[in-house]
Formats: C-alpha cells, sequence, structure tokens
C-alpha cells in the first residue's frame, strides 16, 4: 500500500510534511508505534556518537607523545654528536702515535723537541728549518724512542734531498753519519779501539786486496782496492785515500765534523747518505 497521493513531488525529494497537522491514512501511527521509532532514533544517535568519541582519542594520543619525541630526539643528537667527537680525538691520538707527517707550519708554531720518528716524517721544508732539533734529538736522544733503521734511513734520504747551503746543513749531516751507522751496525767494534792503519796494510792490500772482520779501520792516506769491510768501524781523517772496489757491510763510519769539512770529506759524506749506511759500495773515490 502507498501512502503518496498523486499530487505528491518526485522520489527524490522528501514530502513536505506540515508538523502542525493530524496525522491521516497510513501516517498514522499508534503510541506503541511511536515508542518504537523513537527507541530506533535513540538506539541510531548512540550508534553514531560512538565513532565519533573513539575517533577523538586517536587523534589526542599523537600530542601525549609529542614531549617523549622531542625528547628522545635530542637525547639521540648529543649522542651522535658526544660520538664524533670522540672518534676524532681518537683519530687524533692514534696519528700522533703513529707519526703523521708535521707540516711546516706545526714546525714553526711549535718549536719544542722533536723524536727522530716525527723528524723522519716532516715534509722537506719543515724538516729542512728543524735541522737544530734534529741535532738536539742526536745529542740527547730519547730513550723511549726507538731509532730503527727505517726512520734513520728516512732521514738519510732527506739529508741527501737538502741543500747545502741550508743553515747547520753540513754540521748535522758529519753529526749524523756516525750516530746512524753506529745504530745500524750493531756488530761493529765500539769507539776507542786501537785500529789498523789503512798505509800499514798497502802492500798487502796491492797484492792480494784486503779482507777485514771486526776490526777498526783508520783510512789515512794511500790507496786502497779490492777492499771488504765486515762489521768493522770505518773512521776516515781529513787525508784523502782513494778507494776502488771498496764494500762495507754493517760497518759504522767516523769522520771528522770541522765545519766547513773539505772537498773530500764532502764527497765522502754523500756517498754514505746515497746508501743505506749499513752497506756501502764505492767503486771510486
Amino acid at each position: 500500500m502507498s501512502w503518496r497521493s498523486r499530487d505528491a513531488p518526485p522520489r527524490s525529494q522528501p514530502p513536505f510534511i506540515n508538523p502542525n497537522s493530524e496525522p491521516h491514512g497510513d501516517m498514522a501511527l499508534s503510541d506503541k508505534q511511536f515508542d518504537k521509532v523513537q527507541a530506533n532514533a535513540k538506539g541510531a544517535s548512540k550508534n553514531h556518537r560512538q565513532p565519533t568519541r573513539q575517533w577523538s582519542n586517536i587523534v589526542v594520543r599523537p600530542d601525549t607523545r609529542r614531549p617523549f619525541e622531542r625528547i628522545l630526539h635530542a637525547f639521540t643528537t648529543f649522542m651522535i654528536c658526544a660520538a664524533g667527537i670522540a672518534m676524532a680525538v681518537h683519530a687524533a691520538r692514534i696519528g700522533s702515535t703513529m707519526g703523521n707527517p708535521v707540516t711546516t707550519a706545526e714546525v714553526q708554531a711549535n718549536r719544542r723537541t722533536l723524536t727522530l720518528q716525527q723528524i723522519s716524517n716532516l715534509d722537506q721544508e719543515g724538516f729542512e728549518q728543524s735541522l737544530p732539533q734534529l741535532r738536539q734529538a742526536m745529542d740527547h736522544p730519547d730513550p723511549k724512542a726507538v731509532a730503527d733503521p727505517e726512520t734513520l734511513t728516512a732521514i738519510a734520504g732527506k739529508l741527501r734531498q737538502a741543500e747545502e747551503s741550508t743553515h747547520d746543513y753540513w754540521s748535522t749531516v758529519l753529526r749524523f753519519i756516525p750516530f746512524a751507522s753506529s745504530r745500524m751496525a750493531k756488530n761493529a767494534p765500539p769507539p776507542g779501539r786501537q785500529p789498523r792503519v789503512l798505509s800499514d796494510m798497502l802492500s798487502v792490500g796491492l797484492m792480494r786486496g784486503v779482507r777485514e772482520v771486526d776490526k777498526t779501520i783508520l783510512l789515512d792516506e794511500g790507496y786502497l782496492g779490492n777492499g771488504e769491510f765486515t762489521n768493522c768501524r770505518i773512521i776516515f781523517t781529513q787525508n784523502p785515500v782513494r778507494l776502488a772496489n771498496a764494500h762495507f757491510r754493517n760497518c759504522a763510519f767516523e769522520i771528522p765534523t770541522t765545519d766547513p769539512p773539505t772537498a773530500f770529506i764532502k764527497k765522502v759524506s754523500q756517498l754514505l747518505l746515497s746508501a743505506n749506511l749499513s752497506s756501502v759500495s764505492i767503486p771510486s773515490l
């Protein structure tokens, strides 16, 4: 049964009901039906409000967590920064113990005593400016610092590259050669032993060559050909000596420290620096 009259508006529009008019026909509701409709309306209203309250709870939750999130973010940032600073400090300490290269600016800014290891790691310009410190390190070596062959060889190479006109160059070279060779040739005789003099061995040397082991040899004058010296201490003097096919293995060298040196001592020093000091071959001198 349909209650819509012939003059009723289309279905897309709700019918107009005058609230002041009395219900008639199919629109009339009994009290029981009215109570049922009213109960259904209240239930629908209750069900509609419940999701609204749940949604409001969901919206509020991020606000309650914001202070904690800010604290967590600040704490994380602090820990990252602290870890970065700790790593930088640790790297700086490792660099100082490993002997990282020291720049010229650092040498000029800090004139403190340097160890041989630190000096060997200077750049060439800084090394040439630190020759007084090198002599100080040789005259007063640090007992805790080890003058290993690699360090001494590196210093010898830098001395060979330095200009001879550099201040204190020759005084440093003449001090370094006996210092370094004595530490590299540990089986050589100690200083002060009575030497064998080259001039006394010349006749023997000319006939069959010279073979000396564990001796102190004084090269005073003359000509030496085909000489082999092992674990010896070789003493040069101001007197020039002619050498041909001379081989020195694990030998310590002593040279005059007169500054400026003679042309002969300069040439000997250059030959020794060009070798690794512990094993030196001189084709001719």
